[in-house]
C-alpha cells in the first residue's frame, strides 16, 4: 500500500515515529501481555520490566476507557526516544516492536535511534509525501471520530 503511494519503507519506518505522541487504550495491545500464544503469555519481543508495567496499567477486563501513553519515557514530545523504546523492548504495539525486531528494518531504527537529525529529516520527507496522496474533498472522505473505525 506503500509503495501504491510512492512512500518508502524508509517513510513507513519514519512515520511511525508519530507513536512518540499520544496514548492507547488497553484493548489495543492486550493480546501482547495476555494470550501472546500457546507456548510464551507475553510477547517474547517485549522488555520484561515493561510487560510488567503494561500489566500492572491494564489489568486484565480492566476499564476500557483506560489508556497509557505510547511512548513510556517521553509521552509530550515529539523526538527520537520511541526508536530507543523499540531497542529496548518497549514498542506498544506488534507493528512498532517489529521494526526493530525485523532484520530488514532494524538498521534505520538503530540509526533513528542515536541520530535525532536523521529521523526528523526523514520524517518532514514522509510527511510532505504522505500529504500528497489520496487527497479527498468534498463528500469523497471522512475525518474519523476513531482511527480504527468508519464513522
Amino acid at each position: 500500500m506503500f509503495a501504491r503511494h510512492n512512500l518508502t519503507q524508509l517513510d513507513m519506518i519514519a512515520l511511525s515515529g508519530a507513536h512518540t505522541l499520544g496514548f492507547s487504550h488497553c484493548n489495543r495491545f492486550a493480546n501482547r501481555i495476555y494470550s501472546f500464544s500457546s507456548s510464551s503469555r507475553v510477547d517474547p519481543s517485549l522488555d520484561p520490566t515493561y510487560a510488567q508495567q503494561l500489566m500492572d496499567a491494564c489489568p486484565q477486563n480492566v476499564d476500557p476507557n483506560i489508556a497509557i501513553n505510547m511512548d513510556p519515557v517521553t509521552p509530550r514530545t515529539f523526538d527520537n526516544v520511541y526508536y530507543q523504546n523499540l531497542v529496548a523492548g518497549k514498542g506498544l504495539f506488534t507493528s512498532d516492536q517489529v521494526l526493530f525486531t525485523d532484520t530488514s528494518t532494524q538498521s534505520t531504527v538503530n540509526d533513528f535511534a542515536n541520530n535525532p537529525g536523521d529521523f526528523n529529516g526523514a520524517f518532514i520527507t514522509a510527511m510532505r509525501k504522505l500529504g500528497q496522496t489520496g487527497v479527498k474533498t468534498g463528500n469523497q472522505g471522512e475525518i474519523r471520530r476513531d482511527c480504527t473505525a468508519f464513522n
